[in-house]
């Protein structure tokens, strides 16, 4: 299509209008001869073309205005093709130009003596109508084209807005709805014929708390028609005013399981990752499969970095609740006057420096998932009354609230502490011990599971030589023996830190013993001892670690010593050695 046919409508109208005002008929053509517009007959009417070689195309062609006061006899027309048929008495004909080209002609022609008349009277005015008629259309050019750039935009957001997996709702300054989005019509039924008011639609509730927040904020979930929405909204300023409102409104279900699909990818744990050979390590691991498939509270004991988590994550994963939350809590790290809000959440202004719309706490969040509160031991006596009433009921009240809200989740917990020996002492409600200790899991530790010193410390070396872009092999023979030797009183962690260490460190193509010594120091010279004296140390470790993970109580001590099938005497001989 032409320039000039992109405005026909408008070009009809200024044509008509000259004809009334000169009695003279116009014809417009575009830069093809093509009729434009005309007020001549059928003959000469739009669609058809103009005579090649006639004033209209020379005008075309050199760009200069033409006034023939004989089209017969003018050298303009001689080789025009409708020459013999011509009817014009006088013809005028002007270039049409934008942006510096010609796009087009504007003949005004005489078919009768008064026309005639009309145009060789006026001669001179209509000469210097060339800029003004260039700057007509030039500006009717400007003016379709914004407009057809605004009806493009306005194509481009309705397109747009109706691709996006989301509600868009606008609204003006009177909360009139003036675009609604099809995920919106097809969620909540809308009838676009019957556009319902705002607050109808989002709930006066919502609407009103959006306002509260100036709509410059989110709320929800807001159940609408049976579905859960986060409903955000922003205002539209323009030159510093508010000219509207935007919505959108987000599936709360497809958020969560964005949010449980990116954190089950980040935290999946298995059992296929716990490395080791050990009949420890393959007992602890059995049972903790064993329950897996169980709601059961399980409670996970050993000393610190023996894999207490790495547990608690592969039963999650391996457990019916894998698709939902795993959340981890560690109850010794959060302070005691911050842990009720951190486990049950808070309502807005329950405290100083709380959010401002209030906060859901771990059970809340994980209601059907799974929940770890690892080191339990160091949990506040009075939350333990607390955490027992929540896990009783299978409800919670947040901070400042009065509501109760029904939660479910699995209770995985944890601890490095004799949670019997802390009940006996009082330090531990008995009653809330024993709905923990459902299933306990003990894991050894790391001294206590022989070579599987060297199988993690491979894993690990594995794991860091890709990290950091290394290509070590192994451990020298003697680097072997000096992590069977060390005594690993960080455990598993302390063993993982110090291959990545070692790795960082080693400049040789596998891994020595000289880094491995300037991180852990040297070791107690053991090679000058007795066997006796090595049979002593061991007999002790072993006595310790079974205490340890029993309890320091007299029957604490006799169960051990029945476990090592050796009499309580022994024992404490034993221990004193």
């Amino acid at each position: 299509m032409s320039v000039l046919m992109s405005i026909r409508s408008e070009l009809t109208h200024i044509v008509e209008a000259l004809k009334a005002v000169t009695n003279v008929d116009i014809i417009i053509v575009d830069e093809k001869l093509d009729r434009i517009v005309s007020t001549v007959g059928k003959k000469f009417a739009s669609g058809n073309k103009a005579p090649l070689f006639s004033a209209f195309h020379n005008c075309i062609i050199t760009g200069e205005q033409y006034f023939i006061e004989d089209p017969k006899d003018d050298k303009i027309c001689r080789n025009c093709a409708s020459k013999e048929i011509c009817r014009e008495l006088v013809e005028f004909c002007i270039p049409v130009r934008f942006n510096n080209e010609i796009i087009g002609v504007l003949g005004m022609c005489a078919y009768d003596e008064l026309a005639k008349k009309n145009l060789l009277t006026n001669k001179e005015s209509y000469m210097n109508f060339e800029s003004q008629l260039s700057r007509i259309i030039s500006t009717i050019l400007s003016e379709k084209n914004i407009t057809r750039k605004l009806e493009y935009r306005s194509s481009e957001l309705i397109t747009l807005i109706n691709s996006i997996n989301e509600g868009i709702i606008i609204i003006n300054n009177n909360k009139e709805i003036i675009t609604i989005n099809n995920y919106i019509k097809e969620k909540l039924n809308v009838k676009t014929n019957t556009m319902p008011d705002i607050t109808e639609l989002l709930t006066e509730k919502a609407y009103k708390k959006l306002a509260s927040l100036h709509f410059n904020d989110q709320v929800g979930p807001v159940t609408l028609e049976g579905m859960e929405f986060v409903i955000n909204a922003n205002p539209i300023v323009i030159k510093g005013e508010q000219e509207g409102i935007v919505f959108v409104l987000s599936d709360f279900d497809k958020m969560k399981e964005s949010v449980l699909e990116e954190n089950r990818k980040k935290d999946l744990v298995t059992f296929e990752e716990i490395v080791g050979e050990s009949e420890a390590i393959l007992q602890a691991r059995r049972e903790a499969i064993q329950v897996a498939q169980m709601d059961a509270a399980v409670l996970i004991m050993g000393e610190t970095g023996t894999g207490k988590e790495v547990f608690a994550r592969a039963i999650h994963s391996a457990s019916r609740r894998k698709d939902d939350v795993f959340m981890a809590v560690n109850c010794g790290a959060i302070p005691e006057n911050l842990i009720e809000s951190e486990l049950f959440g808070y309502e807005k202004g329950s405290f100083t420096g709380a959010n401002s719309s209030g906060k859901a706490g771990k059970f809340e969040i994980c209601k059907d998932g799974t929940l770890f509160l690892d080191e339990i031991g160091d949990l506040p006596f009075l939350m333990q009354v607390k955490l027992n009433r929540a896990l009783e009921e299978k409800e919670i009240v947040r901070v400042g609230g009065n509501s109760p809200i029904k939660v479910n989740p699995r209770i995985i917990s944890a601890t490095h502490r004799n949670l019997n020996s802390l009940a006996e002492k009082n330090l531990f409600r008995e009653d809330l011990y024993y709905r923990l200790n459902v299933v306990p899991i003990h894991l050894p530790a790391l001294r206590d599971r022989g070579y599987d010193v060297i199988i993690l410390a491979r894993f690990f070396l594995n794991r860091f030589s890709k990290a950091y872009s290394k290509d070590l092999a192994g451990f020298t023979p003697e680097a072997e023996k000096i992590l069977m030797k060390h005594n690993f009183p960080g455990n598993i962690r302390e063993l993982r830190n110090l291959i990545e260490y070692a790795v960082i460190f080693e400049e040789d193509s596998i891994i020595g013993a000289h880094n491995l010594r300037k991180k852990i120091g040297k070791e107690k010279e053991t090679e000058n001892l007795k066997l006796s004296d090595l049979t002593k140390s061991y007999e002790k470790s072993i006595i310790t670690n079974r205490i340890r993970s029993l309890g320091d109580s007299v029957d604490s001590k006799k169960e051990a010593a029945r476990q090592l099938g050796i009499s309580i005497a022994t024992l404490y001989r034993k221990l004193e050695s």
